[in-house]
């Protein structure tokens, strides 16, 4: 049997992933203005939380098991049903697979659910030696686990999400001719069949003219409906 990781050494490698998983989507939920799904407040809170209630719980590290199936496993199977649940209801109309090809917390759901379908493929594996007696680990290292294993999937997926689709940031748009000038309004839903992620949303103060570009791509985008905001 390998040698355990220590407390110390999971604990701060949790934490930096967790940081650079939220301050990754911090920066993405401001640069593209709400266009790529992810609200950086929940994980950051959820995160925090979950180190809060390992540190703060009982500890049951005294016993001895044999067990391959660890709560975080448990616990993680939870967020995975009801966050794919929670997708399917949110959005169950004809465009349900050009939503979810688009969302990245899908992209995120899609990768832990690999991680696990690897994990309990090799924990049943019959090639596996039998597990040894092993001291039970504490709240706290459970705790730590879980927020690497939930954190991991989530900043590769958001990396991933970036490099494939590589969405267009408000900062990039350069209105140029008659659009030159052209001051940020916001993003607007659009239709999301043309405009996947919505169209960012620019007015010129002078003329009053309005112009609207695809998050997706960077160009020019056609839009009637300027009321209507995402």
């Amino acid at each position: 049997m390998g040698k355990q990781i220590s407390t110390p050494m999971l604990a701060v490698s949790a934490i930096i992933v967790w940081l650079a998983a939220c301050g990754l989507l911090t920066w993405v939920h401001f640069a593209y203005d709400g266009a790529v799904n992810g609200n950086p407040v929940y994980f950051w809170v959820y995160g925090g939380a979950i180190l809060l209630a390992g540190a703060s719980t009982e500890n049951y590290a005294d016993g001895w098991t044999t067990d391959r199936s660890p709560r975080w496993a448990n616990a993680l199977v939870l967020l995975l049903c009801t966050a794919l649940v929670y997708l399917l209801i949110d959005r169950y109309d004809t465009y349900l697979s050009q939503y979810l090809l688009y969302n990245l917390l899908f992209w995120w759901l899609v990768l832990l659910l690999l991680g696990w379908l690897g994990i309990s493929a090799y924990q049943h594996s019959r090639f596996r030696r039998p597990m040894k007696p092993r001291r039970q680990h504490t709240s706290f290292y459970n705790a730590c686990t879980f927020l690497l294993i939930m954190f991991l999937p989530l900043l590769a997926a958001a990396l991933l999400y970036l490099a494939v689709f590589h969405p267009v940031t408000v900062d990039e748009i350069t209105p140029i001719g008659e659009a030159e000038g052209g001051r940020f309004i916001g993003r607007i839903t659009g239709d999301r069949t043309e405009t996947p992620l919505g169209v960012y949303f620019f007015v010129d103060d002078q003329t009053d003219k309005q112009f609207y570009y695809d998050v997706l791509t960077g160009a020019p985008a056609e839009y009637d409906d300027p009321i209507r905001w995402g």
